[in-house]
């Protein structure tokens, strides 16, 4: 993938392109074509989780793993830098999806104003960015026959209580105004049992649990610890992540309305991002970050995984307009 596009810029007039092997065999990708204030980022993996490497038109929409998070952004991105010979500042990564490796290790080679990062938000602009605290519980009962639980402890039922203290944990944070619907625990995961005739003695569960500016990772941690006062289980975290905001003002952020209000007069939307992203580790280096695309990111990750085509052309014009088109 970051072959092609490398290719694919080349002709398009970038001449300085910087392949970063951070890992053996694990690469990003930056491109420069002239000097622009903005770094344009996003990332070329996918969350597969099953589905097929295939994708198909329908309807006006493309239907498949990757199409909408977020192979459509790169393929608008890449009409509109073919479009124009407008200067651009290009990075591509790599295991977004998997452990954050590839925006973790680059290092703008230059200060930048802010960056622009690449998800799908409906058009909105995300200036804030929510934390996560990612956790798997190790929870521990006393096995039995399972006609006969009030003798045991269940402990995929002491799980279940868990993962309501912890949505309780989500719920009990102030609500940010952008953050709509409010941000929700992501559980992902459970494991436990053998059989409805066994009381199950262990059970595994892990989820993550979101949060708004300007709540921090320690609060977070130590409302989760509080639980093992509670319950007999253990706590292992698995990543945490701060939240993070950038002020309306932001030279990139009016550049990216400007932009959009250029195309489109349906008007700016503010939201916030409700799942980590590469943008969290660009704001760690000091590079204000905005994140926006096209499309509804409930879809990613799923079955229903879509975007429309009108949506990427439209998409395109905003990148055109946001690098100050040239033809």
């Amino acid at each position: 993938m970051l072959q092609w596009i490398a290719s694919f810029l080349e002709d398009c007039g970038f001449e300085d392109l910087h392949w970063q092997e951070y890992d053996p065999g694990k690469w990003n990708l930056y491109a420069r074509r002239g000097t622009s204030p903005f770094l344009i980022a996003t990332h070329v993996d996918v969350h597969y989780a099953g589905r097929k490497r295939d994708c198909t038109v329908r309807d006006g929409f493309v239907f498949g793993a990757g199409v909408l998070d977020t192979r459509g952004q790169i393929a608008a991105l890449l009409d509109a830098v073919q479009r124009t010979t407008s200067p651009a500042e290009l990075v591509f990564f790599s295991e977004e999806e998997t452990t954050g490796a590839g925006s973790w290790h680059f290092e703008p080679h230059r200060p930048f104003e802010g960056a622009l990062v690449l998800e799908p938000t409906s058009f909105s602009l995300c200036v804030a960015l929510a934390g996560d605290v990612e956790v798997r519980f190790f929870v521990e009962g006393l096995s039995g026959h399972g006609a006969y639980p009030h003798a045991a402890q269940n402990a995929i039922a002491l799980a279940m209580e868990v993962a309501r203290e912890c949505e309780n944990i989500v719920a009990s944070f102030a609500q940010h105004p952008l953050f709509v619907p409010p941000l929700r625990l992501m559980l992902g995961k459970i494991e436990g049992g053998e059989s409805s005739y066994v009381v199950p003695e262990r059970c595994m569960l892990e989820c993550a649990l979101p949060f708004p500016p300007p709540y921090g990772v320690e609060e977070v941690k130590e409302r989760v610890l509080a639980l093992t006062r509670r319950y007999p289980l253990q706590v292992v975290f698995l990543d945490t992540n701060p939240s993070f905001s950038i002020a309306p003002e932001n030279p990139v952020v009016v550049r990216l309305r400007n932009a959009l209000e250029q195309v489109d007069a349906r008007g700016v939307v503010y939201a916030g991002m409700p799942s980590w992203t590469d943008a969290t580790y660009l704001a760690m280096r000091g590079v204000p970050s905005v994140v926006f695309g096209a499309g509804d990111l409930a879809l990613a990750h799923s079955e229903r995984e879509c975007v429309s085509i009108a949506e990427l052309e439209r998409l395109r014009e905003v990148f055109l307009s946001f690098l100050g088109s040239t033809v």
